[in-house]
């Protein structure tokens, strides 16, 4: 501010011009020791524009109410508490989503007052090329890690089991896992012979030494006894018996065996 000694003043010192000319004549009037107290004053007079309650010589903008020392930094591209730095800690980051899922890449990123156009307050997205991948997506069987939890196709696998015979039942040594049926295999592992296509759950039961339906017993049912008929008579020995689906050593020189056993003995 102006004295005594300058009153060339201008209207950004004084409002009203009336002032100084009024100003003018009181120094011109008033002794020398006088203007010095004068002027001392009017040092302590200082101009609020804006209001703010900060003046001209320590605000960094005495025409906006809302800068001003000690104000509170908002982000909106201006020095608000006159610092002389703008924005400071008060910008957010955000992350670029190349794939256009709502999802940011933590790689790229960039501070900014607004999300920047092909950018997003997230940044968890585990793949930023593939729109399908994100977190909370659903998990799809198709060997990708769909909703970003580190794990691929969780709960979706299958067990698959060959079945090299084609009667429609699995190896149960034989298996593999995959989100869909492989070619030549099947879902159960139930087969006891993988090798031959008579035998299996359900199949009939033949008098072939063979556990033809996968029960663990072999001929069952079907298995006679025959007795040893050593005199050629028809007649069997009960203490001589065996079990077989057809008459052992049939047509073969020795001795005979029948299905009927002598009485009594």
């Amino acid at each position: 501010m102006r004295g005594c000694r300058d009153v060339n003043l201008v209207g950004r010192d004084f409002v009203w011009l009336t002032t100084a000319v009024v100003l003018s004549a009181a120094c011109r009037a008033v002794p020398t020791e006088s203007k010095d107290a004068t002027e001392a004053a009017l040092e302590d007079t200082l101009v609020d524009n804006d209001g703010d309650g900060f003046s001209d010589d320590e605000d960094c903008n005495d025409a906006a109410p809302d800068v001003g020392p000690g104000i509170a930094e908002v982000c909106n591209g201006i020095d608000d508490d006159c610092d002389g730095l703008v924005d400071e800690d008060v910008k957010d980051i955000f992350y670029a989503d190349a794939d256009g899922d709502g999802f940011g890449s933590a790689a790229d990123t960039v501070e900014a007052c607004e999300a920047p156009s092909g950018y997003v307050p997230s940044g968890t997205d585990c793949d930023d090329s593939e729109a399908s991948v994100f977190p909370g997506n659903i998990e799809t069987c198709d060997e990708v890690d769909n909703d970003c939890d580190s794990e691929v196709d969780e709960d979706l696998w299958a067990t698959w089991y060959l079945d090299a015979d084609g009667d429609g039942f699995g190896d149960p040594d034989a298996l593999v896992e995959a989100c869909e049926m492989p070619s030549g295999h099947v879902d159960n592992a139930a087969d006891c012979n993988d090798d031959s296509d008579d035998t299996y759950p359900g199949a009939e039961e033949l008098c072939d030494e063979r556990d033809n339906d996968c029960d663990s017993e072999v001929d069952e049912g079907l298995l006679l006894t025959w007795y040893r008929d050593g005199d050629g008579d028809e007649w069997g020995v009960p203490s001589e018996s065996t079990e077989a689906c057809a008459q052992p050593n049939r047509g073969l020189p020795g001795a005979e065996w029948v299905r009927d056993r002598q009485h009594g003995l």
